[in-house]
């Protein structure tokens, strides 16, 4: 079974940097010992995500880290921890779609200033509003 890494990088970089970028990653995934299969990107509104296939099964503390490393965005590495420690099974999510609704609870990160909803998982794996 392979694992596969996603990158969120919120920022539209210039091509050459993108292939710098790629080659990096690359290198430093194989400096820990991993083999990537291949790696795929897709342009978004807001700048690129990754999706980078590797031969060996990894845990998902280690998988998040490895994320964190490469660049991923700060508060998806943030909220990807909160839900590897509730156990949520789906936790490696690339936000495909608004987590803010009108009325939803948010709280400021500490470290980027970013507004995170506070949506809770449920241990059906359900996303529930926090109280």
């Amino acid at each position: 079974m392979t694992t596969v890494l996603k990158v969120d990088l919120d920022y539209k970089a210039p091509e050459k940097w993108l292939q710098t970028w790629e080659a990096t990653r690359k290198h430093m995934l194989e400096v820990f010992g991993y083999s990537v299969i291949r790696m795929v990107r897709h342009d978004t509104t807001k700048g690129q995500n990754y999706f980078i296939e590797i031969i060996e099964e990894l845990p998902p503390e280690t998988m998040n880290m490895l994320q964190f490393l490469m660049g991923d965005d700060a508060t998806r590495v943030k909220i990807n921890s909160w839900r590897i420690q509730r156990g949520y099974q789906d936790w490696n999510k690339i936000f495909d779609r608004k987590l803010w609704r009108k009325g939803t609870k948010t709280i400021e990160c500490f470290y980027c200033g970013n507004i995170i909803p506070l949506i809770g998982v449920g241990k059906d794996g359900e996303g529930k509003e926090m109280p």
